[in-house]
Order: structure tokens, then C-alpha cells, then sequence
């Protein structure tokens, strides 16, 4: 039996459907096609605007009203979600980062006016699940559309990318629209990278404090190397916002331990390292884990204003 595969027909909603009121179609690749008033399309972007102005093709028919037919590059479902942005309608849920992309792209072209794509991405580009799932994306089309904000809490999930790799590199340039947008990850890599030495060696009066009561004797205690702390302790610290809960675990070493039966002894070791654990989770406040310094990206200034 040959199976055969259809891909599933878009179905265009209302306002856009063929039942609908409008004076043009715009036709995607696919031929799906949507109906809508020049007038709305006129107003939301001045790349439409300078279509409505040329002059109308001549028809063959004089005497047969032909709507006329605009064909887009688009696909179905990023042509619907820009006309509900420009049109008076509930405004689209833009789910996947790959809309967002899509739109982005989409509304460049048509001039589309940039408070109303940051309006209606924002949700997207600051969502917990699409920063852990790709947070290269949300940091680069936050910086494209001026979002500081958003790009200062994406910046936070981006330790784990290789800054290294040419293609990371080039995607963060070409989707931000700006070489700042990498450079302040660069810098931001550089910081943490100088900063660890600095964490590690908060544990070092503690690897040889005396963790005895003064009728034992003296018990200090012993780490893992130098290199492997830094390795372990660069791992635990990707996280957006790191806590350290077990600051033995955390730093790479083991305190003293005294005598094991003795009340004094436990005491004392459990309240210094308790203390400590306050202290190293407060250095952690410190700890660089966004980019400083953004920079809004010349590419927002570069398109046009007067677009309502």
C-alpha cells in the first residue's frame, strides 16, 4: 500500500478568509490567500503604503472590477500574525521563538513600526521556558528590537554557549544586528572567568580553620586541586542564579572534622560552615551573571519613525 502525505491547508480566520469584507489579497508562496483593506495595510506600514500609490495595472477587462493580488514571500502563518498586529483585532499569541523570528524579519521589511513588534514579542522573548530552551535567540532579538531589559535577563542563560564557535558568533551578530550584542557576552565571559579565582579562595581559611573543640586535637581539612575546583565550580555557576547550599560540595573541599562523637566539635564545625555558606552566598550577589553596559542598537534608530 502507497501511503501518501498531504501537508495540512492553512485555514485562513475571519477578518482574512475569502467571506471576508476587503479590496485586496495577498497571496503567500503556498497560494494561501488573505482578503484586507488597503486602507488598514496603508497605515501600519509604509512599505504597503508605497504599493497603494503606484498606479494600478492596466486590466484587460475594463468593464470587470478584478481585486487586485499582491504575492508575499511570507508563509501563512506569519502573514496572519502581522495583519492582527495591524489590524484592530485581538492581538496575536506569537508561542515559538520561530514566529517571533519570522515576524521580526517580516515586519524589517515592511516597515512596520517598532513599538508595536515590541509589544507583541515581549512576552515571548522574557518567557522562562524560551529562555532555557534557547536563550542565544531571546538575548539576540531583544537586542534587535531594544529591549534592554529583556536582554539583560537573557543574558543570564547564555554562560553555557561557546562563545568560541564562529556559527554562535555569526548568528548572535546577524540576528541582533549589531557586533556590541556579542562583544557584551564576550565581556560578560571575560568577568565571570576573572571572578572565579575570587570564589575559590574564600574556601581557603576554611580548608585550614581548626575545626576541633580545644579538648581535641587539631583536625583541618583537605580540597580537590586548584584546576579542579575551578572546573567543578564554573559548572555549578551556569545557572541563571546560582545558590550554594552545600559550601563544601560547591567550593571543591572538605573542612575538618574533629572528634565525630563530640558535641563541641559537631557545633562548632556546623556553625563555621554555616556562616561561611551566608558569606559565599553573598559574594555570589557580586558574581557577574548579565552583560553591562547594553547599548541600544543603531539598527532601531535606523528605521523609519513615521510609520503609525
Amino acid at each position: 500500500m502507497t501511503e501518501s502525505t498531504t501537508a495540512t491547508k492553512f485555514i485562513v480566520p475571519p477578518p482574512f478568509d475569502s467571506e471576508s469584507a476587503g479590496d485586496c489579497i495577498l497571496r503567500a508562496p503556498d497560494g494561501t490567500e488573505f482578503k484586507v483593506f488597503k486602507a488598514i495595510l496603508y497605515v501600519g506600514s509604509t512599505i504597503f503604503r508605497d504599493m497603494f500609490d503606484m498606479p494600478p495595472a492596466a486590466q484587460e477587462n475594463k468593464d470587470e472590477a478584478i481585486m487586485p493580488t499582491i504575492s508575499v514571500e511570507e508563509d501563512p502563518e506569519t502573514m496572519q500574525t502581522l495583519l492582527q498586529m495591524l489590524y484592530p483585532v485581538e492581538p496575536p499569541s506569537v508561542k515559538s521563538l520561530s514566529l517571533a523570528w519570522k515576524l521580526v524579519t517580516a515586519c524589517d521589511k515592511y516597515f512596520v513600526n517598532n513599538e508595536k513588534v515590541r509589544l507583541h514579542l515581549k512576552e515571548t522573548l522574557r518567557n522562562s521556558q524560551s529562555l532555557k530552551e534557547d536563550p542565544l535567540t531571546c538575548y539576540s532579538l531583544s537586542w534587535r528590537l531594544g529591549l534592554e531589559e529583556e536582554v539583560i535577563a537573557a543574558s543570564r542563560y547564555t554562560h553555557s554557549v561557546d562563545l568560541s564557535n564562529n556559527a554562535v558568533a555569526q548568528k548572535i551578530v546577524s540576528t541582533s544586528g549589531s557586533l556590541e550584542a556579542f562583544a557584551r557576552l564576550w565581556d560578560l565571559k571575560f568577568r565571570r572567568e576573572k571572578a572565579l579565582d575570587r570564589i575559590l579562595a574564600l574556601a581557603q581559611t576554611k580548608i585550614n580553620r581548626d575545626m576541633a573543640c580545644r579538648n581535641h586535637p587539631t583536625a583541618t581539612g583537605s580540597a580537590k586541586d586548584h584546576s579542579t575546583r575551578k572546573d567543578d565550580l564554573r559548572l555549578a555557576l551556569l545557572v541563571p542564579s546560582p545558590v550554594c547550599s552545600d559550601v563544601e560540595i560547591f567550593l571543591g573541599f572538605q573542612a575538618g572534622k574533629g572528634n565525630p562523637t563530640c558535641s563541641d566539635c559537631r557545633y562548632k564545625r556546623s556553625h563555621i560552615l554555616e556562616e561561611f555558606r551566608g558569606e559565599v552566598n553573598e559574594a555570589l550577589t557580586t558574581y557577574p551573571q548579565a552583560i553591562q553596559g547594553y547599548v541600544t542598537p543603531s539598527f532601531c534608530s535606523m528605521r523609519r519613525k513615521d510609520t503609525n
